[in-house]
């Protein structure tokens, strides 16, 4: 454990892994309504060269650039959960992977990153907590610099009806795949949308753009507390919160995918992160 500024949060070191691209099961994607995916034809422009495909032992997920050296992704993605769980080990990271090759090469993991709300501790026993379901990853190069990153942002503000726009790996189909729609439903900790969602897909941005064209309706106003790099990239996108699943359980869940929220804190913990 570490703890920096007074956020207490969980790491771990891992190993470096090889550089191959590691299997993962076949997982069938879950919507409620129809599959608005599509593939995204260039992964070496941004945002997609930002989009990281991450691997381990036994499965992937997807991630994003926030730093020249360190990915955000899902909780689950990094800590299985709770104070049982473990730390996933051998993790690779793809930036724009496009299905077949690597254009920008792969890079190991040498720290993971989670908060104690999702590994377990004293304070949170338990762990597990979704409103805690997002995690980084610090890796063994400086890829950022040449891929770019996304941004952070938060706000007090309601973002129903915000646009959106999610990339990611699901593994049910080859290569990056992109969608856009908008804010469904909001609670002070998750955000629903109808992006479609398929294994893999964990740990994706959902993402505001500003755009010069104002095609979104509604954009949200957010707040930057904290000093960020600039990004080498044109048009830089907000990340507003992390794709964990498709629709399940209770409550709005059960007809829109589910993101965690990128709160205050979680911004703050990403940002120290980075």
């Amino acid at each position: 454990m570490l703890r920096r500024s007074g956020a207490l949060v969980a790491l771990a070191a891992v190993a470096l892994a090889s550089t191959a691209l590691a299997a993962a099961p076949a997982a069938a994607a879950t919507s409620s309504g129809p599959d608005i995916r599509v593939p995204v034809t260039s992964t070496t422009t941004y945002p997609a060269s930002a989009t990281v495909l991450l691997t381990f032992p036994g499965g992937r997920c997807s991630g994003f650039m926030i730093s020249p050296r360190t990915v955000a992704t899902a909780g689950h993605c990094v800590h299985t959960g709770g104070s049982r769980g473990s730390w996933r080990t051998n993790v690779v990271a793809y930036p724009g992977h496009n299905g077949t090759t690597a254009p920008f090469g792969s890079c190991a993991a040498t720290q993971l990153f989670a908060p104690q709300g999702w590994t377990g501790s004293f304070t949170h026993p338990g762990g597990s907590d979704p409103a805690y379901n997002y995690g980084a990853v610090q890796l063994n190069c400086s890829i950022g610099n040449v891929t770019g990153w996304y941004d952070l942002g938060y706000t007090t503000q309601p973002l129903t009806g915000s646009c959106t726009t999610t990339h990611g790996y699901p593994a049910d189909r080859p290569g990056q795949w992109t969608s856009v729609d908008r804010i469904r439903y909001e609670t002070s900790t998750q955000l629903y949308t109808s992006h479609s969602f398929g294994g893999g897909q964990d740990g994706s941005p959902v993402a505001y753009t500003p755009d010069p064209e104002d095609w979104c309706p509604l954009p949200p106003r957010l707040d930057f507390p904290w000093p960020k790099p600039p990004c080498p990239c044109p048009l830089a996108r907000t990340a507003l919160g992390i794709l964990t699943s498709g629709p399940d359980g209770v409550g709005p869940g059960v007809a829109y995918s589910v993101a965690t929220r990128l709160t205050q804190q979680a911004v703050a913990n990403l940002a120290q992160w980075r």
